[in-house]
């Protein structure tokens, strides 16, 4: 049974993994080819953003990576220094990958379709939509992505013989607490233009979370923004990881 649970989370992992790759595939490659087929200028800020949103998978899986290599290496050396490194490792790592998170939702904020401002020939607007549509639409399936590979990985570090682990309240807390956070840093992102490294320099970013919250137009734009979209990104997340929840059920079932 317990083998055929994880096979269950596998084989979805990896559908919702090649669908999410496909989906970035698609929306990069429209951008892409859009100069070569209308003739516009390549809209750099839009590639920009792509490359930020895969960031914080490839922080996550080096993370584990490097923690499983110097965690092998103390038990090697049979270490409890080269041990605490490890976790360590894992600390700052997730850490970093929480700070950049935002960046693979960010992409969301794309719809606004401001690229075509700067066109000097006219692009159909079709094209653009289901372009822009795309790119949104890999934003939102990057963050789930992210989410769901976290969470997989706390079933194999706390407790690989249980995966209902992910069924007490503490833990599917955590998990929802996520999307306002990561709804906020998005609007901070947009409407501030902050960027992650910004937290390098407190007080330059303090000040200017300060001096934008001042506005009460400010405030409620900000409140409902981090609501709406933590709403919007928590039902795709409820669309990956409860189905295979669902499908994992009836399995224990059967």
């Amino acid at each position: 049974m317990l083998k055929e649970q994880k096979n269950v989370w596998s084989d979805s992992l990896f559908v919702i993994l090649l669908v999410t790759i496909l989906f970035n595939l698609f929306a990069i490659g429209t951008i892409l080819i859009r100069p070569r087929l209308f003739h516009a200028k390549l809209f750099q800020p839009m590639v920009h953003n792509f490359n930020l949103s895969i960031i914080p998978i490839a922080i996550l899986v080096g993370t584990i990576l490097a923690q499983i290599f110097v965690s092998w290496l103390g038990a090697m050396l049979n270490s409890d220094l080269v041990g605490s490194v490890a976790f360590v490792i894992l600390v700052i790592g997730l850490l970093a990958w929480f700070l950049f998170l935002p960046n693979s939702g960010y992409l969301i904020t794309e719809l606004n379709l401001t690229h075509r401002d700067v066109d000097k020939v006219e692009v159909p607007i079709w094209y653009d939509i289901i372009s822009v549509l795309s790119l949104a639409i890999s934003g939102v399936l990057n963050t789930a992505l992210n989410i769901l590979l976290l969470q997989f990985l706390v079933i194999i570090y706390i407790d690989p013989l249980s995966i209902q682990q992910l069924n007490t309240p503490l833990f599917q807390m955590l998990t929802w607490l996520v999307f306002p956070l990561l709804s906020f840093g998005i609007y901070l992102g947009r409407y501030i233009r902050f960027n992650t490294w910004d937290l390098l320099r407190p007080k330059m970013f303090i000040g200017k979370l300060v001096e934008h919250f001042k506005s009460s137009k400010n405030r409620r734009d900000g409140f409902l923004f981090t609501i709406l979209y933590g709403i919007f990104l928590a039902m795709f997340y409820a669309l990956t990881f409860k189905s295979i929840a669902a499908i994992d059920a009836a399995g224990e079932i059967r």
